[in-house]
């Protein structure tokens, strides 16, 4: 039991962690197999593991731990990460797990875990004080979300986020922007903190950079949803996302 004590340590692990154990891998493998015939710990995914709380009944990692122990450079991202921050007004039974190396989606104790892409590694860190925990940081996860809310939480959800937030750094929502590459990106984020953003951080400076990288295309905010003509960002908003008291008029209002 004294090499299972050192396991139970461990949040989540793997063949290789045990083999640092025991210095042996068929060893391991071998005691994986006990243990799990014995309930001592649970398999989440192929070579990836937990151990059970003997005194609960429960799983010793939680779903953070779990998303960012799936490969070497996973980490929360997106909605999750806004849940995470106590940012999220609703609950998803989905975990968003950014990672470069790719995994197929799957679920465990009723959470799915689901795999975004992921092109460059600034704006990630290891939670401190809580063991096992990779997570972006919320300028970087509100500009991942922007680049993905057709397919990631939705403008709802987005929308809301926020609202709540206080202060953010503009450079470094600048920054995360620039690695994507995509004007569209610009358009949208100037857009949706120029009306729903209250906090501190955001300059004017940082609006005129996203209107001139932004260019001059015109665009659907939600793609083929017709709306509203916003000219100042040269979007077609549904007039879900505006406010009712919005005075703004062009030739074309309504496309």
């Amino acid at each position: 039991m004294k090499i299972y004590d050192q396991i139970a340590k461990l949040k989540t692990f793997t063949l290789s962690d045990v083999t640092d154990i025991t210095g042996n891998v068929n060893t391991s493998a071998s005691l994986i197999g006990r243990l799990l015939k014995k309930n001592y710990i649970v398999r989440i995914r192929k070579d990836l593991y937990t151990s059970i709380d003997l005194t609960t009944g429960n799983i010793v990692a939680n779903k953070y731990q779990i998303a960012s122990a799936i490969n070497e450079n996973a980490f929360i991202s997106h909605h999750t990460a806004f849940e995470f921050y106590g940012l999220a007004n609703q609950v998803y039974n989905t975990v968003y797990v950014s990672s470069k190396k790719r995994f197929n989606t799957f679920i465990f104790k009723e959470t799915t875990y689901k795999h975004v892409e992921s092109s460059f590694d600034e704006g990630v860190f290891q939670v401190k004080n809580i063991e096992g925990i990779r997570i972006a940081e919320i300028e970087r996860a509100l500009v991942d979300s922007i680049q993905h809310v057709g397919k990631i939480g939705g403008f709802e959800e987005l929308i809301k986020t926020i609202e709540m937030l206080e202060e953010l750094d503009e450079l470094k929502l600048l920054q995360y922007m620039k690695k994507y590459h995509n004007n569209f990106l610009y358009q949208k984020t100037g857009f949706i903190f120029e009306r729903y953003y209250k906090g501190e951080g955001i300059s004017a400076s940082f609006y005129e950079r996203c209107r001139i990288e932004s260019r001059d295309s015109v665009r659907y905010l939600v793609p083929n949803h017709s709306g509203k003509f916003q000219a100042s960002w040269n979007l077609i908003v549904p007039e879900e996302y505006l406010a009712r008291n919005d005075e703004e008029v062009g030739p074309n209002e309504y496309i």
